[in-house]
């Protein structure tokens, strides 16, 4: 549930921190207070994208954050995507800035996309006029199939996903093999072109490090000995006038050899200078011995050049490194093994896709029972929730029909219809156009659904607009024993809804200087008496409205209390 809603210079919220209860919590206030700004501020922690537009005029940055308090269960299924839990608490908060901005998920970094997946395991808002699952007719087979929640639908969905993905993997690779005479000798040519190529070159036992540094030292060669007889000159050189790395060690060792029977750290430093000497000399040795096989070889130069360009080449073609090439090669390799046996696997690929058929299909029949079994029960408890909320006349039903091909839902098409006026004929939820009807019609499926998603927080923006008197009061009656099962914030208009909450957050806003600033506040007793009036009877209250709202609140305390 949604505990705590922090906001810091939000719009023309300054800094407001909003406490909600477990049950049903009820927003108040007069038109252009703030109550959707409210929304708007959980909508951005549940993944909506912001804008800069939305920092208000106190500080460079807006700060949002919420507490919500989970389940166990809730908490698992979290800590599976990686989120950290040092209690029952998730603590998201959002940094928006005109430069940056940031997303905190208990305490550590995250993306919108984390924000997202979470947020449809803590809050489902509904406001009248949105598109919503229920108005969707895309989503009519996944309900039926969520209702009841039951482990042997989901059990068969899983199957016939599987089953479709793997029926597509083989239609891919069957219009591999859907090919004329003309078609397989061309493609057979192709690829044998395409092997030979790439043969010309031994590319399985090429070391391209190797052959790279045998061209820039070909390439090289005339300074590469150049240096080297540089080298022989300094480490020992013939002319007598010149002072070499030699002639200075050995005049080194002489200096200090008279000392060696008399001082041990002069003993022990030349062993040291005797070792670097013979050191040297062997590098001198092996320094000679390398110059004089240093030569310049245009054949071998020319042949690296060659292999370079045919690397370049097949690279160009088939891949951006040898192993890209190498894998090329084996696909083209099994592709030519494939149509050197077209025939027999054209045969099992039909074979196969008949059995996945016929595999789909008896899972199809199988959902199909299961799912006329629910709608019978679906259609019973939405029936009784319609007439209960008022649309004495209104019917629903579910629409079944047998799709042209299975796909991974199974063979059912399914419409939600309604009637909810006597003499008309039954539509398509989905072209139901009475906005009061409708907000009635969604707040039945969620108290029949309710039992079966795992949800804990519904929100209800204005979902009482073109309903008054009795179904008002009926509709706030539903929506307070929906809150026995779930948290429920609800922004409301009418005193019959707002009367039943067992939180009353009232919003107002009021001049600081050159600005407008909206705040909340949770009322009891005789604010909310005075609030609940208002409502009732506009801006003059009396001491009838007065007397009225004290009516209205004593009659909500008692069906809280039933």
């Amino acid at each position: 549930m949604l505990a705590e809603l922090y906001i810091d210079n939000f719009i023309i919220i300054k800094k407001d921190h909003i406490f909600f209860e477990d049950k049903f919590n009820v927003l108040t206030g007069e038109t252009g207070s703030g109550k959707s700004i409210i929304l708007e501020a959980i909508n951005l922690l549940s993944g909506k994208r912001a804008s800069k537009d939305i920092i208000g005029n106190f500080k460079d940055q807006s700060i949002i954050e919420a507490v919500f308090l989970l389940k166990d269960d809730l908490i698992q299924k979290l800590t599976n995507l990686g989120i950290s839990f040092d209690d029952d608490k998730l603590i998201i908060t959002r940094n928006i800035g005109k430069n940056s901005s940031s997303i905190r998920i208990n305490g550590r970094l995250s993306n919108i996309n984390i924000l997202k997946e979470i947020s449809d395991d803590l809050i489902d808002v509904y406001k009248q006029g949105d598109s919503n699952i229920y108005m969707n007719k895309a989503n009519y087979v996944d309900l039926i199939d969520s209702y009841q929640n039951d482990g042997k639908t989901k059990d068969i969905r899983s199957k016939l996903a599987s089953l479709f993905k793997e029926k597509n993997d083989y239609l891919r690779r069957f219009k591999d093999f859907d090919l004329s005479d003309e078609e397989l000798s061309r493609e057979r040519d192709l690829l044998n072109y395409q092997i030979d190529e790439i043969d010309s070159i031994d590319l399985f036992n090429l070391d391209e490090e190797e052959i790279e540094s045998e061209y820039k030292r070909l390439t090289n060669i005339s300074s590469l000995k150049d240096g080297y007889y540089r080298m022989l000159e300094l480490l020992d050189s013939s002319d007598y006038e010149m002072t070499s790395a030699s002639k200075l060690l050995n005049e080194a060792v002489s200096n200090i050899s008279d000392f060696i029977t008399i001082d041990k750290k002069s003993s022990d430093l030349y062993n040291r200078l005797v070792a670097l000497s013979d050191e040297l000399d062997d590098i001198y040795s092996q320094a000679d011995s390398y110059v004089d096989f240093l030569s310049t070889d245009p054949e071998k130069l020319e042949t690296l050049e060659d292999l370079n360009k045919k690397l370049f080449d097949l690279k160009r073609k088939y891949g951006n490194n040898i192993d890209d090439i190498k894998a090329y090669y084996d696909s083209m390799k099994e592709r030519l093994s494939e149509l050197d046996q077209i025939d027999d696997l054209r045969n099992n690929l039909t074979n196969i896709l008949l059995e996945i058929d016929n595999k789909m299909m008896r899972y199809s029949e199988e959902i199909h029972e299961i799912r006329i079994n629910k709608i019978k029960s679906l259609e019973k408890s939405l029936n009784k929730e319609i007439v209960e909320l008022n649309i004495k006349n209104g019917k629903f039903k579910v629409d079944v029909k047998k799709k042209e091909k299975i796909d991974k839902t199974g063979f059912d098409d399914v419409d939600f219809l309604i009637r909810t006026n006597k003499g008309e004929s039954l539509t398509s939820l989905t072209k139901t156009a009475s906005g009061g009807e409708i907000s009635r019609i969604m707040l039945a499926f969620k108290e029949v659904f309710a039992s079966f998603d795992e949800i804990d927080t519904m929100i209800f923006d204005e979902i009482d607009t073109g309903i008054s008197g009795r179904t008002a009061q009926i509709v706030g009656e539903k929506i307070l024993d929906l809150s026995k099962k779930r948290q429920i914030i609800a922004i409301s208009h009418l005193p019959q809804i707002a009367s039943l909450a067992n939180n009353h957050i009232l919003i107002s806003k009021e001049d600081d200087g050159n600005y407008t600033i909206s705040s909340s506040k949770n009322i009891k007793e005789d604010e909310r008496t005075l609030e609940i009036a208002r409502l009732i009877g506009g801006v003059d209250i009396t001491q009838t409205t007065i007397k009225s709202a004290r009516e209205i609140l004593k009659m909500a305390e008692d069906l809280r209390n039933e």
